[in-house]
């Protein structure tokens, strides 16, 4: 038996079941064809699914990289200072990473998730400048820089906070 032989037997078989189960079949064929219209037009709203299994662990590294941003800010001494803002520079990349590792399922929850990706590769490209600016001269006022930087990406951020807040009650 080659090929097609085989398809033919197959087709026959097939359509010898359909005729001998007419009522399955249709009721089958009606259930597929309803339940992929109710899917493909049914908005899936996953922001709650969203805060509570994907949100805690980018609010745990978003936190870890604002907190000793906060440090560099506030310390006096220029050694701990930039070691602190250089960590920061780490925590953001560690921030970036976790947020790529997220896989929202709706389209309007992957574009959400894209503009959060977008500030941190901001935030991580003008840190590493920050941190280039640093090394060529001593004087630069670095805290006031990412400041104004970070002020200038805020609003890429707030487009997720605004989607991600949106379905709150």
């Amino acid at each position: 038996m080659d090929l097609s032989e085989f398809v033919r037997a197959l087709a026959r078989s097939v359509a010898e079941g359909i005729s001998r189960n007419k009522l399955p079949a249709c009721l089958s064929l009606i259930a597929v064809i309803l339940t992929t219209a109710l899917a493909l037009t049914s908005e899936y709203d996953e922001r709650p699914r969203y805060r509570k299994f994907i949100l805690p662990g980018i609010h745990r590294a978003e936190m870890q990289f604002f907190d000793v941003m906060k440090l560099a800010e506030s310390e006096p001494e220029e050694p701990q200072r930039t070691l602190y803002f250089i960590e920061a520079h780490r925590r953001a990349n560690n921030a970036l990473n976790v947020i790529r590792s997220e896989r929202p399922m709706t389209a309007t929850g992957r574009k959400a998730q894209l503009e959060l990706t977008h500030y941190y590769e901001l935030v991580d490209e003008d840190l590493a400048i920050i941190r280039t600016e640093m090394s060529n001269d001593p004087s630069y006022d670095y805290i006031a820089e990412w400041k104004r930087t970070n002020s200038d990406l805020l609003h890429v951020r707030d487009r997720w906070l605004k989607w991600l807040n949106a379905g709150k009650n």
